[in-house]
Parts: C-alpha cells; structure tokens; sequence
C-alpha cells in the first residue's frame, strides 16, 4: 500500500469521526500491521468507493443533526446531494416518501420480516395500522414501547437504560467484526446511531419546556404535546431498523466464528 493511500484512509477515519468503539476493533486485531498489508487491496477498495471524504463525513453529520440515521448505502452522489441541500429534511422525505412511499414500504417490510421485531408482531401490525390512519402520535408511542423490547432482547439488560444497552451492542461488535468487514453502510448506521443517546433517546427534564426535536424520554412520559407527523415516525423507525442491522452484523460475524 503507497504511503498516499495510507494516508487517505488515515484521513478518512478522521473525517468520519469513528468512534472509540470502531478504534478499538482495529486495536484488538492480533499484528495490526500485517493485518494493515495483507489487506491493503481490500482497504484501497473501500476507499476508493468514497470521491470526497469530508462530504461524505459531512453528510453524515448533517443527517445525525436531524436526528437521522440512514439505514440505506449513502452513495458518493446522494452524500453530495445532502451535502449540498440547505433542506436536508427535504432530501430525507423525497428519497422515502416519492413513488408513492415505495421506499418507505420497502423499509416497513423489512422491519416487519425481521427475527427482531416477529417477536412483537401484534405491537407492529397495530403500528402500522396507526401509521397507515395517520395516528402518527399513537404510532411514535408504539414505536418506542418496541424499541425498549428489541434493545432488552439484543442486550440481555432489563434495565432501561439506553446507553448502557447500546454499550452492549457496541462491545458485541468490537469482539466479532474485523475493521476490513465494515463497510460504508455499517460505518454510517453507527456513527450516527452513537449520537442518539443525548438526541432522540435522551433524558429531559420534564419540568421545563418540551424539545422541539424528537425526544423518547417526553414521547413514552405521556407529556408530549408537540405535533407528530409521519417524518417523526420514519426518524423511529430507522432507528429500529438501524439496530436490527448492527444485530444481524453481530449474528453473522458469531456464526463465521463458530463455524
């Protein structure tokens, strides 16, 4: 590997923001460096896929601001599109939304079809009826209620308490996947979903004002008064769909282990 490309996919973590979980895959690796040069052609491939880091980061940023976590590959020309646009909510709801919601039904059967959430399928079928009657307050709360279950059963913690489930899932990565298996869509569902824990899963203080942003802490305390629309319900829902992926991530790496 050329000094250049190491120093462009040294330049693309920083870029990126990876967190300490993701850092301290790459620690754990037995002979990082044969590691590193063994897979320079697979790591020059990945990078390679990126035309501009800092709009592709950028992107990512921008999305997370609006407390989105895009489940789909963020492609060089939609981190662009985003980068660009002074609406990042308009970008959001064209790609779910247009075609008749096509993509959005995509997203609602795949969630629907997933070990994760058969578990809950009387919760869901009721959710999306919800949904589908524009209920989308009744639908945010369902939504909620869910994701608490998933987590629990991810996590094994029957404990509330987000973040230490979320540190869960985060230590079950670092054990099980190898830096040169993360992809550009794993890359972004976790940077951004790291950030949820002081945004939409974050505790506030019920006292003062209701958040203008999405807040599960207001939503479940029955004390939200804000209006719920159905882009509040995709922003749940992706969210769900988001863990479900980091999931299956970790089933699939435990199983090629075990093998």
């Amino acid at each position: 590997m050329t000094k250049e490309t190491t120093d462009r996919f040294n330049s693309f973590l920083d870029v990126i923001n990876v967190s300490e979980g993701f850092l301290k895959i790459s620690k754990a690796l037995d002979g990082f460096c044969n590691w590193y040069t063994s897979n320079a052609d697979t790591i020059a491939s990945c990078i390679e896929g990126f035309i501009d880091f800092g709009i592709w980061g950028s992107a990512i940023k921008k999305l997370e601001d609006k407390q989105i976590v895009f489940t789909d590959d963020i492609t060089s020309e939609l981190a662009k599109e985003i980068y660009d646009a002074d609406d990042v909510d308009a970008i959001v709801e064209q790609y779910y939304f247009q075609n008749f919601e096509e993509r959005m039904s995509l997203l609602i059967d795949r969630c629907q079809q997933s070990s994760q959430v058969i578990e809950y399928q009387n919760l869901y079928s009721q959710i999306i009826s919800a949904y589908r009657m524009t209920h989308y307050h009744l639908a945010c709360i369902g939504l909620f209620a869910m994701l608490d279950g998933i987590l629990a059963d991810i996590s094994n913690l029957i404990t509330t308490n987000y973040k230490k489930r979320l540190n869960i899932i985060e230590r079950k990565l670092c054990d099980n996947i190898k830096l040169s298996e993360i992809d550009r869509r794993t890359l972004c569902i976790y940077s951004t979903i790291k950030s949820f824990d002081t945004s939409i899963l974050c505790n506030s203080d019920l006292s003062g004002n209701e958040p203008n942003s999405l807040n599960r802490h207001w939503t479940l305390h029955g004390r939200a008064k804000r209006e719920y629309s159905k882009y509040d319900f995709l922003k749940i829902l992706l969210y769900i769909d988001a863990i479900i992926f980091l999931s299956n991530t970790i089933k699939k790496h435990e199983k090629s282990i075990t093998v």
